[in-house]
């Protein structure tokens, strides 16, 4: 035999090796080559999945009953009626927060497996515009048609908050701006905004109701069983390996860094770049509801809901079982941990309002802000790594 021959059959051999490890890593694991022994991983997948389902599922009751409260304000016209929406706006928001973290599959951006983009016509903060809103309150958009393909920052959750809680009757536009400049907002007069601010927020509820409908259906067994289209990664299929599947979920899982910890806590109080003179109090997430505080109540327990299991007192397949079973128990525990001291923080914040704390208490956010922080090392580095996951380009440029 040439050495020729003989060097072309031990490339070619080569190549074939390489080639079978690179399948048999994307086919068989939950993170590059992760051993994880027997741990079942397509039950964990199935895990976030089911999740996300019964999430998705109560805030479609959550949404239901926000579209007739919502009616019901605009038809009745009433303190009484105006405040039941409040209260069904508030327990939806409950439901979403926890939603935030489980952005996996059809809420993604569709650029990712399984996405559909359907977070943000729901909830698309922080891109929320009051004066947009104003402006179309002035046009009356919202009793057209094309409200239900206006920009975002006019429509889902966050621009219903403002309909229903804020009460003043100025607007947040320039005074160079149609509205001002011509007058048309001064016409309108209380009354009349009021009665509009009821009518667009009919309209959003419904809208809002409607999308809520097809997310969970779209995660139903009897629907889009996304369930299975989670538990089921693997070659020919949405997810092409546990790796991709498991990616997807790991990104969502960053939301307690680059949404909560930075945007939410960090820029409002100036810790981090974005508020020249702090506090920012313009850059809460509810600044018209106040909820700012129960909001990143609830992202902590979607968060914990991954990380031990979305049963009853972290009952269930979570984050911790895959790194319990690849060997490093320890990280699960600090993780855990960090989540346990973050609760205490926010806690502490006893002030009735975000706001508030950020004004008087600013050391106590500051608690608040570095206990979210411990959490980000132990994502960026040891959690991504254990697992041979990949760090979400979103936060790769973010050294905290």
């Amino acid at each position: 035999m040439s050495a020729r021959r003989l060097l072309a059959i031990v490339v070619s051999f080569a190549v074939i090796v390489v080639a079978c490890k690179r399948a048999g890593d994307e086919t068989s694991s939950s993170g590059g080559g992760t051993d994880a022994g027997g741990f079942d991983k397509s039950a964990l997948l199935r895990a976030f999945g089911q999740c996300a389902a019964d999430t998705y599922k109560e805030f479609g009751v959550a949404a239901a009953a926000l579209d007739v409260a919502a009616q019901r304000a605009d038809t009745e016209g009433t303190p009484a009626a105006r405040d039941a929406a409040r209260d069904a706006w508030k327990k939806a928001m409950d439901v979403w927060e926890r939603a935030e973290v489980l952005n996996y599959g059809p809420t993604a951006m569709s650029s990712f497996p399984g996405g559909k983009e359907l977070r943000d016509p729901i909830y698309s903060w922080p891109l929320v515009s009051r004066c947009l809103v104003e402006t179309q309150l002035v046009d009356k958009t919202y009793a057209r048609p094309e409200i239900a393909t206006a920009l975002i920052t006019t429509r889902g959750l966050g621009a219903t908050e403002y309909l229903l809680f804020y009460e003043g009757t100025d607007n947040a536009c320039l005074a160079t701006d149609s509205l001002n400049k011509n007058g048309t907002w001064a016409a309108l007069g209380a009354a009349e905004i009021g009665t509009r601010k009821a009518a667009y927020a009919r309209v959003l509820c419904a809208d809002v109701a409607t999308r809520a409908r097809e997310l969970a259906l779209l995660w139903d067994p009897a629907g889009g069983n996304f369930v299975a289209t989670l538990a089921s990664a693997g070659p020919g299929q949405v997810f092409t390996s546990q790796q991709m599947a498991f990616n997807s979920v790991s990104n969502a899982f960053f939301y307690i860094d680059d949404f909560v910890k930075t945007m939410k806590v960090g820029r409002p109080s100036g810790l981090v770049p974005g508020c020249a003179a702090p506090p920012c109090l313009t850059d809460v997430e509810s600044p018209w509801a106040k909820r700012s505080k129960e909001h990143l109540r609830a992202n902590l327990d979607g968060f914990d809901r991954l990380l031990r299991g979305c049963g009853p007192d972290g009952a269930g397949l979570g984050w911790d079982d895959l790194l319990v079973a690849v060997g490093d128990k320890a990280l699960a525990d600090k993780l855990i941990a960090t989540v346990v001291a973050s609760r205490a923080a926010l806690d502490a914040l006893k002030e009735p309002t975000f706001e508030e704390d950020l004004q008087k208490n600013p050391a106590g956010v500051k608690a608040l802000f570095d206990a979210l922080r411990a959490i980000v090392p132990l994502l960026k580095t040891e959690f991504i790594s254990v697992l041979d996951l990949e760090l979400p380009k979103r936060v790769e440029g973010d050294n905290d």
